[in-house]
Formats: structure tokens, sequence, C-alpha cells
């Protein structure tokens, strides 16, 4: 195991500049915070800042983070500084920086303008595509969501990345833009957007510092009903997914048969997910991230024993070592 073998090591890239050795003896603590869905990605560090005192980062410099053991390192993301924080006694700098979209981060704004339009009916792939040209990024789309055919949309002072986000939701879907790349892929399905099969890490009770579950009855719903218009009818048609008592009744009026079809499954979907939720801590394993799958083995009880979607990683790497707190749902 990799936090068995090796020691704890980072690499830090400031605006193409390697900073690693010049911080190291200023080092206190690295935290990487990676989550799934639309929230953005965040990095914070802690430096000793005892005179002489440390020069003032820049707002916006980007950062290449690198994390893991000795002799290797895994990258991380690319961050930029939005945040510094000084404390006069003791002398501490906290920098804390946001996961970039993009190589130049400074095109994120392009993405967040707001604007009025409309889209004609086409696939969740073609739609990503245009927005994604439209801003340098390159589309990454999950192949089976990609092929959903989206009805009339309508952009109306929002943004393109709010427009996706709105989608996104509707479609128990991620969206998000990540180093280069603008990311729309189906939820909990341990997949990359071209369908890989990422990582499934296997772990016991003996793997794990602490582990607690909470089981929700709140969301235990069997079936899902949306409703759309048939306008040649001049009715409104009830679709379901799932079977069974209890149900929900999604209030949304769907233009179309298909968009209530796949909001319904959507929704079914994240009530699955959502019956319990685990939160682990154990030995840094920069290799977990969010959208990962983990299976929980031998040692763990009925109720927490099975695979887990990750929702939520924070790696910290600081005087207790490398460390790794993972939140998840039980699939």
């Amino acid at each position: 195991m990799e936090a068995k073998l090796h020691k704890p090591a980072f690499r830090i890239v400031a605006n193409g500049d390697d900073i690693t050795a010049s911080i190291r003896k200023r080092f206190i603590s690295l935290s990487i915070t990676d989550e799934a869905g639309m929230q953005s990605d965040s990095l914070s560090l802690v430096l000793d800042d005892s005179p002489p005192h440390i020069r003032l980062p820049s707002q916006g410099a980007e950062l290449r983070v690198w994390l893991g053991y000795e002799p290797s390192v895994r990258f991380m993301g690319l961050y930029v500084v939005d945040e510094i924080g000084l404390i006069l006694s003791p002398a501490r700098m906290t920098i804390k920086a946001a996961g970039a979209p993009f190589e130049k981060s400074t095109a994120y704004r392009e993405l967040q303008t707001q604007q009025t339009r409309s889209w004609t009916p086409r696939t969740v792939r073609e739609l990503v595509e245009a927005i994604a040209s439209e801003h340098g990024l390159t589309p990454a789309v999950g192949p089976e969501i990609g092929q959903i055919t989206l009805p009339h949309v309508d952009q109306i002072n929002e943004s393109n990345m709010h427009l996706l986000t709105r989608l996104a939701m509707d479609l128990d879907a991620v969206a998000k833009a990540n180093g280069g790349s603008l990311i729309f892929v189906k939820k909990g399905l341990g997949q990359t957007a071209s369908g890989k099969e990422l990582e499934r890490i296997t772990l016991t009770s003996e793997d794990v510092t602490s582990c607690s579950v909470t089981i929700s009855g709140r969301q235990n719903y069997n079936t899902v009903v949306a409703t759309w218009r048939d306008v040649d009818a001049a009715k409104d048609v009830e679709e379901c997914a799932g079977e069974g008592e209890p149900m929900f009744r999604l209030r949304h009026v769907f233009p179309t048969k298909a968009a209530a079809q796949q909001a319904a499954r959507a929704k079914l979907g994240a009530f699955q997910r959502g019956k319990a939720n685990i939160s682990l801590s154990l030995p840094g394993r920069p290799g977990i991230m969010a959208e990962s799958r983990l299976v929980l083995g031998g040692g763990f009880r009925e109720g927490i024993a099975g695979e887990l979607s990750v929702t939520r990683v924070v790696h910290n790497l600081g005087s207790g070592g490398l460390t790794v707190s993972v939140d998840g749902e039980v699939i």
C-alpha cells in the first residue's frame, strides 16, 4: 500500500517556476478538496511567515500541484490564487486557490457571462460541443448521456455554465469546466467522460482510521412520476420510473415524453444513491478522487460494506503526515 511504503512528498509550480525547494522550510500544511458535481475544487497552502516575511503572491497566480509519496508524486490539478490570509502571531500565511477550468484561467469569466438565446432540439453532446467551441475548450461528454436528445431550450439572461448546470441537474449529471475540458457526465457511474472505468479501490476496515454512516429514510422513494404536455391531445401525460410506494412527483411539466422519462429516471437515480452516506478517514491515497468508486470489503459490517460513489475528497499533508477524508454515497 502506498501509504505505508514511502515518505509523503509534494511539488508546487507557480506560474511555471518550481517553488518546492524554496518553501519547504516554511511549509506547514497543504490541503486539496476535490468535489463531485458543479462545486469548484480548491487548495489551501499554509506557510510560516516569520521574518523575513514571504513576498505576497499575486492574485490570479497559477499553481500546479503534485502530491503523494517519494519517489513519485501524482498531479492533483491547476489552481488559481484567489485569497491570501495573514496572521501576526504565530506568523502564518494562508494561500487559497480555486480549481482552474482552463489552462489560461482568465478565460473563465467568458463562461460565466450572461446571454440570451434559444437552442433548437439537439443531443446533449451537440450542445456541449457547441459551447465548448465558443470557449476554446475540449468537450468531454459521457457516451450514454451524450446521446440524449434535448427539447427546445431557452437561455435567458443565463451564462453558459449556468445553463449546463441546470441541464445537468435535470439529468442527474455533472457539468464542470476543468483543465481545458468542458465535462458533462452521468453522476455515480465511476467513469471518465470517455466511458473508461475509473480505478476501483478496495479497502478493508484495517485500512481505515475512522468511519461513520448515516442511513436516511427521508428520501426512500421507489417511484418517480414526471408529467409532460401532449399538445396534440391537449392533455398532461404521466411517465414513471421505478415501481411501488412511496412515490415522488416532479412539479415541473416537461415539453416532451422523452424529457419527462429522462427526468424521472434521473431523480430516481439520485434517490437511490442518497439512501446512505459514508464518511471515511484513512492514510493518504492521492488516487482517490471525486466520482471514483471505493469497494468496502473485509471487516466492514452490514450497512457499510459494499460499493461507494465518492462525492467529496480532502487530501491533507501536514504534521500528521498525508491523510485523506472521503465522503460518499452507497450505491
